[in-house]
């Protein structure tokens, strides 16, 4: 659903005072400053909130500062139902402003995903779930919100996005398995990361762990397009069905579930390219590529100003070993008759099972 600010909410009100708070407390507590530019307006589609990268965010009055008001103000004690939402709404202003904390990087660059799709969208959503969680209660105590409102920290909430949080869960638990790195500096290094990288954040952690000293570096953005496509396939499939009236621990274990197949495929791609490089010994080729991964493999390394020098070699050394398979190398015709087209295509289509395309991507605005 797509955001629609209403009436702006001006400094020193209560309200956009108590969300300057939050903002203020989560940036203390991470040590990452918000590009929220402080203009902050009701948001009036029905969503409970909204941040527009390096600009406003939207809150509802009805889900987000009502509640918190009410609490603030109730003469009697409050139900545990509203405990609940005060704790909710603070959790939605803390998912808020992780999205302002996050740099979006180029969406020009030829390895960044597509800005608010699917696979953009799960990823950033999860991740924000998962801070909201980790800090509501601080952030509560940070903001004096356990005194003025007691029993508001002791309440149980669910997640907004259930489905996204577990895939995220499953991916960094998955990326603590394979690479050994603590869970805390797996989530740092992918939420650090800017958003539309993320996933070539979680290859590199994988690069970095299981191949340093193995694969030439100049290898790096053709092993990171294998490594992120499992993973790019799987989290950008949740937005298929994340529901906010879904059942939260189905949605939950949905997620993980995917985080599952994901991570299972980049290790069996993982093991075979540490086998590729482990058998070539210290000047190994680069793993065969198909002519479309090839023309993304010198997009991207273009872009960053490094020329694959070993492109068109590791081609040459592809089609020659395709032509002697076919029979080429003992007396058969030129290149350009159709035994050896045949024997070409017949690669390439074996490395597009391994090296996919990503995919062109669907998807709108929060």
């Amino acid at each position: 659903m797509l955001s629609v600010p209403g009436p702006e909410i001006l400094p020193g009100t209560r309200e956009y005072e108590w969300v300057a708070s939050v903002v203020a407390a989560v940036e203390r507590r991470t040590g990452r400053p918000s590009q929220w530019d402080r203009r902050l307006f009701e948001e009036t589609s029905g969503v409970f909130a909204a941040a527009t990268p390096n600009g406003p965010m939207t809150v509802s009055r009805k889900h987000v500062l009502d509640p918190v008001l009410r609490g603030y103000d109730a003469p009697e004690e409050l139900s545990y139902h509203d405990h609940q939402l005060i704790r909710l709404a603070t959790a939605v202003v803390i998912h808020e402003t992780d999205h302002h904390q996050a740099e979006l990087g180029d969406p020009a660059a030829p390895d960044a995903i597509r800005q608010l799709g699917p696979a953009d969208m799960a990823l950033s959503e999860g991740f924000a779930e998962l801070k909201a969680r980790r800090l509501t209660t601080a952030v509560m105590e940070d903001t004096g919100m356990d005194r003025a409102v007691p029993g508001s920290i002791q309440a149980r909430i669910g997640s907004v996005y259930p489905g996204y949080r577990g895939s995220v869960e499953g991916v960094a638990l998955g990326l603590q398995e394979l690479t050994g790195r603590p869970r805390h500096e797996i989530v740092s290094a992918i939420q650090d990361a800017p958003r539309l990288q993320r996933y070539n954040a979680m290859a590199d952690l994988l690069i970095d762990a299981r191949l340093d000293g193995l694969m030439p570096p100049e290898h790096r953005s053709q092993v990171r397009l294998a490594l992120t496509r499992p993973l790019l396939d799987e989290v950008a499939a949740m937005t298929e069905h994340e529901s906010p009236t879904g059942d939260q621990r189905a949605l939950d274990n949905l997620g993980h579930e995917h985080a599952e197949r994901a991570l299972r495929t980049v290790e069996q791609q993982l093991a075979g390219i540490e086998q590729h490089y482990r058998a070539h010994g210290d000047h190994p080729p680069r793993m065969p590529m198909s002519a479309q991964e090839r023309a993304q493999v010198q997009r991207i390394e273009a872009y960053y100003g490094r020329p694959s020098l070993d492109l068109e070699t590791t081609h040459l050394r592809q089609f020659l070993d395709s032509g002697a398979h076919s029979g080429l190398a003992s007396g058969g015709t030129a290149a350009s008759g159709g035994a050896a087209g045949a024997a070409a295509s017949g690669a390439a289509a074996a490395a597009r099972s391994a090296w996919r395309l990503p995919p062109s991507n669907g998807g709108q605005a929060r």
